[in-house]
């Protein structure tokens, strides 16, 4: 179903997804209007660690998080998903399917679908460089750190595993503190054996939000702020949003509202499961800078170099909000962070949010049409990798409008959790 240049589409969300579908529905010609509900680059989009990493890609559902969330209802004391019991009742429907997808040959399929959108990402993202969008691409490594050699081992051979996928180079050997010290003069006591792993990039994500909206803007699409979307209607040629300030129209349009996206899907007949996870993060500064991106151990906490500041982050809390910080979650990631690095005063730490990730049961995004109509676009549920996904979600977001369900893929099919009773509305 190819429109003619000019023709109207309408993106929900101005976040990273909806910032690069407009970006690549303006390259094929669209006339786009963003509708978003606060300022450009909410949510979790300029708070994450700018990481663009199609080697760690990797869904999130596993037994290994299942076992950290049942911890963490027992004694938030660490792991990587902190789950609050209160929440349990209001994220039930969403915990069932997420177990339901951990054992490993599930977690092995949901992997290797989501490398359909990895396998883009590298070409498309120096095409970003290239065309000046993206202007502080970092590719120095990831240098990962651990206390013990049996503990480095055990790593290194994870990603020489995930290195075989042929998106990034086999890491490099191991090394001792010496070797290390010369990397990253501001290492700790614990940091006594590690390595580096090549092939994965990074940026600072809230100027990259800033020069898509700056790209997009300059090439005619219409920015709607402060205008929450209330519910997406499908009409014969049309399509509305409902805003506080009036009717959006336009003849396609583009639900990518990260993790606000479940009420406006519902009533379309997309059940997503959807669910907001907060993922933390703050910043500090070192004496001695990182060069690299810093992976500590065992305690699902990194550090991202970003000019005048380094960036913590870590941690994935479900407790039915999609804002407030807990600052035990926080001075958490201090005590894991602190005895693997020097020279910081933690208690210096600024910018400390959260950021709502839009997350799924199956670990992958929700991209497709909705039932009935090719007229509306889902795009969202990207988990903790809308950075990584973004560009080629952004693109088949681009070639779902030009073709309909031509350009679907099976794998993040929108309706997948959404089979049986459910009606659409």
């Amino acid at each position: 179903m190819t429109g003619p240049k000019g023709t109207e589409v309408a993106v929900v969300g101005a976040g990273l997804i909806g910032l690069f579908s407009a970006h690549y529905l303006l390259d094929r010609g669209y006339a786009v209007s963003l509708v978003e509900a606060g300022a450009p680059g909410g949510g979790a989009a300029r708070v994450n660690g700018g990481w663009v990493c199609p080697a760690r890609s990797d869904p999130m559902p596993s037994w290994g998080v299942v076992r950290d969330g049942m911890r963490a209802l027992a004694s938030p004391s660490g792991g990587s998903f902190f789950l609050h019991p209160a929440a349990v009742p209001g994220v039930a429907g969403y915990l069932a399917r997420f177990v339901a997808n951990a054992p490993a040959s599930r977690f092995a399929r949901s992997w290797d679908e989501l490398d359909v959108l990895n396998r883009q990402t590298a070409s498309l993202v120096d095409r970003l460089v290239e065309a000046g969008i993206i202007s502080d691409l970092q590719d120095e490594g990831f240098l990962m750190l651990h206390s013990t050699r049996e503990e480095a081992e055990a790593s290194w051979a994870s990603l020489a595993a995930v290195s075989r996928r042929g998106l990034a180079p086999a890491p490099e050997p191991i090394v001792g503190r010496e070797a290390l010290l010369e990397l990253e003069p501001g290492l700790g006591p614990a940091s006594q054996f590690g390595f580096l792993h090549r092939g994965d990039r990074w940026l600072n994500p809230s100027r990259l939000v800033d020069a898509l909206v700056e790209s997009v803007l300059s090439r005619g699409a219409r920015l709607v702020t402060e205008a929450p979307v209330r519910a997406v209607r499908q009409r014969a040629q049309r399509v509305e949003l409902d805003t506080p300030a009036g009717v959006v129209e336009a003849e396609h349009a583009v639900v990518a509202a990260g993790a606000w996206s479940e009420s406006l899907l519902r009533p379309l007949g997309v059940r997503g499961y959807v669910t907001p996870g907060k993922g933390y993060s703050f910043s500090v500064h070192p004496e001695h800078p990182p060069t690299h991106v810093l992976r500590l151990g065992g305690t699902h906490v990194g550090l991202t170099p970003m000019g005048d500041r380094t960036r913590v982050v870590g941690m994935v809390e479900f407790d039915g909000k999609r804002d407030g910080v807990h600052q035990g979650r926080i001075d958490l990631m201090k005590r894991l962070a602190a005895p693997y690095l020097a020279g910081i005063d933690w208690e210096a730490s600024t910018d400390e949010r959260v950021g709502p990730r839009p997350m799924t049961p199956d670990g992958k995004p929700l991209i497709g049409s909705v039932p009935g109509s090719d007229r509306v676009v889902v795009a969202t549920g990207h988990n903790m990798l809308g950075l990584t996904l973004g560009a080629a979600t952004g693109r088949l977001v681009a070639d779902l409008v030009a073709t309909g369900p031509a350009a679907a893929v099976r794998a993040f099919d929108p309706m997948r959790f959404s089979r049986g009773p459910l009606r659409r509305g």
